[in-house]
């Protein structure tokens, strides 16, 4: 029969709920950096280069890869 430990479950929800709220936070940070452009009258943001697509895979790849295991109890 399977288990579910409510503990593990109430930390797995509280992690999640602040991940969720410091990406909110970082949304606005965003959202108020350009609300703040386009108050200044600043229609488009010019970059030095678009990035290309192979060093998008290069920098993915050379980035450390976390496994995190999950455990299920079951009786």
């Amino acid at each position: 029969m399977p288990t579910v430990d409510v503990e593990q479950n109430i930390m797995k929800l509280r992690d999640t709920i602040e991940q969720m709220t410091q990406e909110v936070f970082r949304l606005q940070g965003t959202l108020r950096l350009f609300m703040d452009f386009k108050k200044s009258g600043l229609k488009v943001v010019e970059l030095p280069h678009e990035p290309r697509e192979e060093e998008e895979e290069e920098s993915q790849a050379e980035e450390p890869v976390e496994e995190v295991a999950e455990s299920s109890t079951q009786e």
